[in-house]
């Protein structure tokens, strides 16, 4: 067993004597540090919400994770499960979660590492600023064991619940609103739209990972009582990061924002890119890392191709074309950039959160749900220490061969054109 797993609670069925396993502690964070948690409500009064009805100004929740001195009081919950089913239904919670996840929360038995409120480390002065942005129709909070674990290694994370994206944002005032549907459906008329309307939202997210920051700095310069992190950032030492459409954002943050320094994409692309270059055909000026699985290696079956209407050959083609797009995209940056790719069998896309540690029904699945994770969250873990740190990070260097990583690829740092130089 390996030791990410705190511990397995036995369930047995009394019908049939049967015992399942199921993984009811998240990976125990391998920092030193304790972990606090807070939650804070933002109002944009610059940008319109263009998904309300009332036309109100875009509203935020962003929960702040960030290191702090260990304390007795009882962890913070994971999500409020009772809010979830009373807004979306018993049902949708279920779909969102899977099987027999939302018991598992609603008994308590997914339990958290960070405390609310939790005085901030005072062994540190000031720490990096990571800003986090989660999955289309997710919610930052099942990405848990991963911004706990950068926590306890002395970052404070801001995750953006994106609204209107996410599953569900709750406000203060406790106005619930669900994820949109009406107009995502109207625009995956075409593939052209439904591309369209995604690229729209990624930099929608990317504005409001920008927004997030200013309101940061802002705070930063007080030292509120009910804002811990207030005044311990270093924001000279920022970066973004994200999974799936959230790394996109992560991704197209940094290529406007020079505030950001490195910008992390988890298995986020679209057609294999995850982002675009410029007119310049430039991508960024930060270093970038993107973390994927890679399922174009794997050849597509005969029923595939037809429902595709492609010839094997032209399926082999198109991959080709785009490989070639990703290299010459990924090769133009200032930072330069590291690709992992994992091994596409015991990883899944949402390998990078909590959920199939959550959805486990056996301890071999316990274990590889655990090692799968940990390996997304050491390599975006070594990226940030390297990048805003300057620490030492070996495992970047891809000189050894490591359980469920097929390759570590570096792209070296370009020469930014000039403008107006054509090249």
């Amino acid at each position: 067993m390996v030791s990410s797993v705190a511990w397995l609670i036995m369930l047995t069925s009394p019908s049939d004597g049967q015992t399942a396993y199921k993984e009811t502690v998240l990976p125990s964070p391998t920092g030193s540090f304790g972990i606090g948690r807070v939650t804070i409500h933002l109002i944009d009064g610059l940008r319109v919400e263009p998904l309300a009805t009332d036309h109100r100004n875009r509203e935020l929740m962003v929960d702040i994770w960030y290191p702090a001195e260990r304390e007795s009081r009882p962890s913070a919950p994971y999500l409020d499960a009772t809010v979830f089913e009373q807004a979306i239904g018993a049902d949708a919670f279920r779909r969102f979660l899977g099987p027999g996840v939302p018991d598992l929360i609603k008994s308590g038995n997914v339990q958290t590492h960070a405390v609310k409120g939790a005085v901030f480390a005072q062994s540190l002065e000031r720490s990096p600023l990571l800003i986090f942005s989660h999955g289309m129709g997710t919610v930052s909070q099942i990405y848990t064991a991963l911004l706990e674990d950068l926590a306890s290694h002395g970052y404070v994370i801001a995750a953006v619940n994106h609204t209107y994206d996410a599953w569900l944002t709750v406000f203060p005032d406790g106005r619930r609103v669900p994820f949109e549907r009406e107009r995502r459906t109207a625009a995956s008329r075409s593939e052209d739209e439904r591309k369209a309307y995604e690229d729209k939202r990624v930099d929608w997210w990317a504005n409001d990972i920008r927004f997030v920051l200013d309101e940061l700095t802002r705070q930063n310069g007080s030292r509120s009582q009910t804002l811990p992190y207030a005044g311990h950032l270093d924001l000279e030492q920022v970066g973004a990061l994200g999974h799936s459409s959230g790394g996109r954002a992560a991704a197209r943050a940094c290529q406007v924002d020079p505030r950001l320094r490195a910008c992390a994409d988890q298995d986020g692309l679209t057609k294999m890119l995850p982002f675009y270059l410029n007119e310049l055909g430039w991508g960024m000026d930060q270093p970038f890392l993107l973390i994927m699985r890679d399922g174009s290696t794997i050849p597509p079956t005969d029923q595939e191709l037809k429902r595709w209407g492609q010839t094997r050959e032209e399926s082999d083609a198109q991959v080709a074309q785009y490989r070639a797009r990703r290299d010459a995209t990924l090769a133009r940056t200032g930072g330069g950039v590291y690709r992992v790719v994992l091994t596409f069998a015991p990883t899944s896309h949402m390998s990078f959160s909590d959920l199939p540690m959550l959805q486990t029904h056996n301890s071999n699945e316990a274990v590889t749900a655990a090692q799968a994770f940990h390996v997304t969250s050491d390599f975006t873990r070594a990226f940030f220490d390297k990048t805003l740190r300057g620490m030492e990070a070996p495992l970047l260097d891809g000189g050894k061969q490591i359980a469920f990583v097929d390759l570590v690829q570096k792209y070296p740092a370009a020469r930014k054109p000039e403008k107006g130089s054509g090249r």
